[in-house]
């Protein structure tokens, strides 16, 4: 009797459908960067009118405000380098293939993928938003 028990329960489990555990990302769409703004970061922040002598030290680093437009939408993702070595294919005008994952954006540059954190994005209304992209 528990051998037909356990049999019907491992029946009934094996049939149900189980969900990958992969994620499956949207396929790349093409995007073209529109602009790469750079901030040069310290931390932690001095007052100002400190004496200097009495500051503590501060670690520096570059932030960048790359604007990509993909369609209609402008995102804008944010990329950190603790030696100011941007990328050189995050320049203006190159297109890419993008892919946005919640609030992350990838950059598929062939043989490197650039992951950004998505700072803000907006839909253009304008009749050319989506030549934009044909650049290149």
């Amino acid at each position: 009797m528990k051998i037909v028990l356990c049999v019907t329960v491992l029946a009934v489990i094996s049939a149900v459908p189980v969900p990958r555990a992969t994620a499956h990302s949207k396929p790349s769409q093409d995007g073209i960067i529109l602009t790469v703004q750079k901030q040069d970061v310290a931390t932690p922040p001095v007052r100002a009118g400190a004496d200097p002598v009495h500051t503590p030290l501060q670690s520096h680093y570059s932030l960048y405000d790359v604007s990509v437009q993909v369609n209609c939408k402008v995102y804008v993702g944010r990329y950190q380098s603790e030696l100011d070595d941007l990328p050189p294919a995050l320049s203006p005008q190159n297109s890419a293939p993008v892919r946005v994952k919640g609030s992350t954006i990838f950059l598929d540059f062939p043989g490197d993928t650039v992951k950004m954190q998505i700072v803000s994005h907006k839909t253009s209304r304008g009749g050319t938003c989506g030549q934009a992209t044909l650049g290149k």
